[in-house]
């Protein structure tokens, strides 16, 4: 796969390719039936249906686990993944309404992931989901956007912290009383 490099990396036209031609040898089917679903974050935390869809991307399991909890306790039922390979398969496939991403993981960091993630909606023509990067060291705003990042968060996380992320990116999280976000979601 030619392609222009810039600094010695990959371009992000090759990189969404890469990674899903290297996601298609190990990765279950992106798209498994409902009741297949919790096995994706298998050993991380369980799936259930909520109003709004959050993806939380973290290789610590206790993060993973922490930031679910407070998800949990404000009535969303986020899906866990361990990593920014599954994180682009899921992103892919199904649609979020709001993404955490940890920048730093192993097989694909979270910049790697978001700008894959980047590539697929600008290919397909879709909405770009809210992805912030979720770190325990400060990001400068003005480096977001070049990234694809849509703002950050600190971690540990902090109850106000969400509430006011869930404000600005999902303001309409308490107003669907637990219908299946993910029903209907397939992308083209």
């Amino acid at each position: 796969m030619g392609g222009a490099r810039q600094n010695g990396e990959v371009a992000s036209s090759d990189l969404l390719g890469s990674v899903m031609n290297w996601l298609r040898g190990r990765l279950p089917a992106a798209n498994p039936p409902a009741a297949a679903r919790p096995a994706l974050a298998e050993g991380v935390g369980t799936w259930t249906p909520c109003a709004v869809r959050v993806l939380v991307v973290d290789d610590n399991p206790s993060n993973l686990m922490k930031t679910s909890a407070l998800l949990e306790s404000r009535g969303i039922s986020p899906l866990l993944v361990p990593n920014g390979a599954e994180a682009v398969a899921l992103a892919c496939d199904l649609h979020f309404d709001l993404i955490l991403m940890d920048l730093h993981m192993p097989q694909l960091d979270g910049w790697q992931a978001t700008l894959a993630i980047r590539e697929f909606e600008a290919h397909h023509q879709h909405e770009a989901v809210p992805i912030l990067a979720y770190s325990s060291m400060e990001i400068p705003a003005e480096d977001l956007p070049a990234s694809g990042m849509s703002g950050s968060l600190s971690k540990p996380l902090k109850a106000d912290e969400l509430d006011d992320c869930l404000l600005r990116w999902c303001p309409g999280h308490r107003a669907d009383g637990g219908r299946d976000p993910f029903a209907g979601s397939m992308r083209p």
